[in-house]
């Protein structure tokens, strides 16, 4: 298994795992990845024999400097998303995803590191408290 970039070929098989796997309320689509094209090294490929079998996918986010002040932080990251295929969980590959994400992004000067963590990705949640990121708000919905 290794960690590499993105690449232009590796599209469909990113979002077929983001469908597969994520909790966002609609289809993942080629354009959800936009973001990538301006800061490419955010996207990261976790591959075993020419399969990929997870990514990452984080951008540089555009913050106000009061809000900048506010948070004591210069330069702003947001996660988009984490996937790890669920038939190679618990080998590490979510682990060394986000630790060479979160390298890069430190290399970039990035400070502050924000991401939303659905509930039920229980596993994700071990995984973003044990790499010290903390609960700053609840995203709450109720049905009417």
């Amino acid at each position: 298994m290794s960690i590499r970039s993105f690449e232009s070929q590796d599209i469909k098989q990113v979002v077929n795992l983001a469908n597969s796997y994520s909790s966002f309320d609609s289809d993942v689509t080629e354009a959800d990845f936009q973001p990538a094209w301006s800061f490419p090294r955010g996207l990261l490929v976790a591959e075993d024999d020419e399969h990929i079998v997870g990514f990452v996918f984080a951008y540089l986010r555009e913050v106000p400097g009061e809000v900048l002040n506010r948070w004591a932080a210069s330069k702003v990251a947001q996660i988009e998303i984490l996937v790890v295929d669920s038939s190679y969980r618990d080998r590490g590959i979510g682990k060394a995803l986000l630790d060479r994400l979160l390298e890069i992004l430190r290399e970039e000067g990035v400070d502050m590191v924000l991401l939303h963590c659905p509930t039920e990705a229980i596993e994700a949640k071990h995984l973003y408290d044990k790499l010290g990121f903390e609960v700053r708000a609840y995203d709450m919905r109720k049905r009417l």
